[in-house]
């Protein structure tokens, strides 16, 4: 019955056991946190984490938790706010395609805050985020595509549920408080992917995490909200998800958990632009080629890939994100594909923007949803390669220690520069057993920037 799917999902969410989760899983647990401080601790250092360091100073009169990347402490709420949205600021964190949107940028920050304040253990704070992880898939797949594809950011919307639930599970919340944490997810769930390309996307992480954070210590309470808030009657299903299904998780997860949708990025932009750079890639490795060798690529996208990664001529870093002609054009320049590759500086190179010039977008005749792109490149030979790829898939748990060499390469990378090796490297070490931590403040705190003092 629909009335009873927010329930379930309290009770699910509350009486979830950590301890149940096998060792393949808790590495994937492992494997996004490492993923997580990485992209936050680069965040932190953008203008968009600057910016909300500056408001989550106001709070600064309770300093419990861990503004990361950065000295400063200050209440869960703001540190939620910053965290998340800091993690989201280069789109670099990971995705769950259950979920529709970003997992840890609002289930991690939302946790981390609240596992500070409250001094909770390692293995608290990792049933915590699957706890999250858990119920942002569930709502996501019962939500359907539908509500992405009207217009609804699901980081800021559905996110808020999985934050709700994380930050739930951190203050160990009964079903029926849980529940009102939900309700009270539902009321404060918003954001509209016309807010891709600028600031106020990676704003939608950030108080999705914080609006979880609030839903979670209300409930505690006693705060009052409405039952089955999802799915009642000018709910958030009616208001916002129209193709909503209440049995589609059960039927799409098959008893796997939230936690094992969630995959990486190799690449600092838009999910659904990574196609697009991959299949370049691969051409030029497979066949030995540069971007000289190239008189022009036609890429066959999605309309629904039309309407968030196609920003014809980028004009900023965070334009060039959620412009796939960019992506492409980096590779074509000889470019590399990391962060210096999305900054205001990139999208104007000279060379970048001649590049662009070659690389044509069209709405593939046969697929309107999804983020597989069709890449064909005619070379000045005459010839054409062609390149189908879909969307990045999670590692099977074969696959587990090889993506955790790959997440640590890209963790050094991100923390290294701000931080320190000596802190990247005894991060790494700790968080390869953070179930085994006895207070995860002392973590988060290995993460500030040496230079903080200076400013």
């Amino acid at each position: 019955m629909t009335t009873l799917f927010t329930a379930d999902l309290a009770e699910r969410a509350a009486s979830f056991d950590g301890g149940t989760l096998r060792p393949e899983q808790v590495e994937r647990v492992r494997q996004c946190v490492l993923d997580w401080i990485g992209v936050t601790v680069a965040g932190a250092q953008d203008p968009v984490g600057r910016a909300l360091q500056a408001v989550a100073a106001a709070e600064a009169a309770g300093p419990h938790s861990t503004v990361i990347g950065t000295r400063l402490r200050t209440g869960p709420q703001s540190a939620a706010l910053a965290n998340g949205t800091a993690s989201h600021a280069h789109d670099y964190d990971d995705i769950s395609f259950w979920m529709h949107g970003h997992p840890s940028v609002v289930v991690a920050s939302a946790v981390f805050a609240l596992a500070e304040a409250r001094r909770l253990s390692g293995a608290e704070v990792v049933a915590a985020l699957a706890a999250g992880y858990e119920i942002g898939s569930r709502v996501g797949l019962a939500v359907g595509t539908g509500h992405y594809v009207a217009g609804w950011h699901s980081t800021g919307t559905i996110g808020t549920f999985g934050a709700a639930a994380g930050a739930g599970r951190a203050l160990g919340l009964d079903a029926d408080a849980m529940e009102r944490a939900l309700g009270l997810a539902a009321t404060q769930a918003a954001g509209i992917k016309v807010s891709f390309g600028s600031m106020a996307k990676p704003l939608h992480g950030g108080r999705a995490a914080a609006a979880g954070v609030l839903a979670a210590l209300l409930a505690e309470q006693g705060f009052t909200a409405p039952r089955g808030a999802i799915e009642a009657p000018q709910g958030f299903a009616v208001t916002q998800a129209p193709g909503f299904d209440p049995t589609r998780p059960d039927a799409v997860m098959a008893g796997r958990l939230g936690l094992e949708s969630i995959s990486f990025k190799k690449h600092p932009a838009c999910g659904a632009t990574h196609a697009t750079i991959d299949a370049l890639q691969s051409a030029f490795a497979d066949h030995a080629l540069s971007g000289d060798d190239v008189e022009h690529v036609r890429l066959r996208v999605t309309q629904y890939m039309l309407d968030i990664c196609c920003i014809d001529e980028p004009a900023t870093g965070t334009e060039g994100m959620f412009s796939v002609r960019h992506a492409g054009a980096l590779v074509l320049a000889g470019r590399a594909t990391g962060l210096d590759g999305f900054t205001d500086e990139a999208v104007r190179d000279p060379a970048v923007v001649a590049a662009r010039e070659r690389l044509e977008v069209q709405a593939h005749p046969d697929r309107s949803a999804g983020v597989r792109t069709e890449v064909t490149i005619r070379l000045r030979s005459g010839d054409d390669l062609v390149y189908d790829l879909g969307e990045r898939v999670p590692a099977s748990d074969d696959e587990l220690p090889r993506q955790w060499q790959t997440l640590c390469a890209k963790f050094r990378d991100l923390v290294a520069p701000v931080a320190g090796e000596a802190a990247a490297d005894e991060l790494v070490a700790r968080i390869a057993r953070v179930e085994d931590e006895t207070d995860v403040v002392g973590l988060l705190q290995l993460t500030h920037s040496r230079e903080v003092d200076e400013r």
